[in-house]
Formats: C-alpha cells, structure tokens, sequence
C-alpha cells in the first residue's frame, strides 16, 4: 500500500504485521521480489520510475529500508526501449516487455536479476512492433511458473496470447524459452487495451476451455471493467467505486513474512 505523501507500506494479514516504506519521490511503479539464489529470502522493493527524461530503477531492502539506484541510462535508445506495461516477478525476479523500433521491430523481455541487482536482456518474444504506438504488450504468469504476453493491434482491436511451453527455473537465462500460441481473439465486444499499469491479465487451460480474465480501465465512462472470455463467452463486470485511474495486478496467493 503506498500514499504519495506519507510513503509506502508493507502489510501481512496473517501475522498481522506492517513495515514503513522508506519515502523516496523520484520512484514509482513498485514492484516487491527477492534474491532467489539464497536459502533465506530476502524481500526487496523495486521502484521504475521516469523523470526529467530520465529512466531509473532503485532497490529498497527491507532490512535496511534505504533506496539505491541500481540502474540508470546513458542513451536515449536504451530508454526508448521499454513498454509502458506493468512488471510481473517471478522467482524473485522483475520481468518487463521492450522493443526495438525502428531497428528491427523485434520485442523481448529484459529482466532485474535481484541476487545481482543489474538489468539484462532475458529472451525474445512471439511478436513484433510495426511501430512503437500500433500495438499494446502486457506481460503475465501463467501457470505459476511460466510467462504469458498478450499483444493487441490497436488498429484492428485483434488480440493475441502466446505462452512459454516449459515453466521458468530460477537461474534461467532465456535461451531455451519456447512459446506456443494459447489464443487469439477478435470480438467486437472487447475494448481497445490502454497501455499503463491499470491494465492486468491472466489465462488458464482447465476442463472448461481456455479462459482470459482481464482487468482493465475505460475513458468514457471513466469506469474499471473485468472482462472474462470463454469460448463464445465475453462477460463484461464493472467495478464498483473505481473511476479514475488505478494500478491493477494479478498475484499468485503468497503471505510472506517482514523482517
């Protein structure tokens, strides 16, 4: 939980137990992981932000409660590389969507390796950028221990979700990484995805079908939306009491403790 004037909070439901954010005003986005190479897990927050033109990414330890930047650019092609979309974590790790345009229109995944706490280039992604602006890349788990991206065309509203075919290990450097097509979609009674943090995702392959939950903002009316596709199914739930703009996440259930 985090108030821009106060700072942030962690908080544990079941031990009941809270810690204070140390309160840093150049970092935004937060994002939780840990050093999954130690036997003791060592939470950490990780803040992206951009300002003045400038892209930084700060490491707060728990322990401590103090920031340090851990990345920050020299070049304005190295920053023009990132996709507006929320990070997802997965073993301790941070992983985002970038791309490459006009050079080669290529997209991938780069990740922040919280054990050595630098940023690096993971693996290629299923799709391409024609332009920077002509599609919406949103990054998600599958399964738990996989990676789901889902890319719309914001020219045709055509949606497509591709997964990795073997779960992601800790320690993984993204050379085997296999994606397989799960779905693709063109209905007119699903929205035209807007690229920020309010957007957030999930699919699942069970004994009912394929199945995607999106949770998602509209500008007209001002309004948060969950969207549940099944099949020939398209449910559309409004959100009570949400009307501006918000930060949404999909997180597998985990209760950790503070220290």
């Amino acid at each position: 939980m985090e108030d821009f004037d106060v700072g942030g909070m962690v908080w544990n439901p079941l031990l009941r137990t809270t810690k204070l954010i140390a309160k840093d005003e150049q970092k935004c986005g937060k994002s939780m992981g840990y050093d999954g190479t130690k036997p003791e897990k060592s939470y950490k927050i990780i803040g992206r932000c951009f300002t003045n033109a400038i892209y930084r990414v700060a490491v707060l330890e728990l322990a401590t409660n103090a920031w340090k930047v851990t990345h920050c650019p020299r070049s304005h092609e190295e920053l023009g590389s990132h996709d507006g979309s929320s990070s997802v974590s997965l073993n301790g790790n941070l992983y985002w969507t970038g791309y490459k345009y006009p050079d080669t229109g290529q997209c991938f995944i780069e990740m922040l390796d919280l054990s050595k706490e630098v940023i690096k280039f993971f693996c290629i992604l299923p799709c391409k950028a024609n332009k920077s602006t002509s599609n919406t890349r949103i990054l998600s788990i599958y399964k738990g221990d996989r990676f789901s991206v889902l890319q719309q065309s914001k020219r045709t509203g055509e949606v497509n979700i591709w997964v990795t075919e073997k779960e992601i290990g800790n320690g993984d450097n993204g050379d085997d990484v296999v994606w397989i097509k799960f779905m693709t979609l063109s209905r007119p009674d699903f929205p035209i995805l807007l690229s920020h943090t309010s957007t957030s995702y999930f699919v699942d392959n069970d004994i009912y079908g394929k199945s995607l939950v999106l949770c998602c903002p509209s500008t007209k009316p001002r309004q948060a939306w969950v969207y549940i596709v099944r099949g020939d199914l398209c449910k559309k739930i409004k959100i009570d009491g949400v009307q501006c703009r918000f930060k949404s996440s999909v997180y597998v259930p985990s209760l950790i403790t503070i220290t």
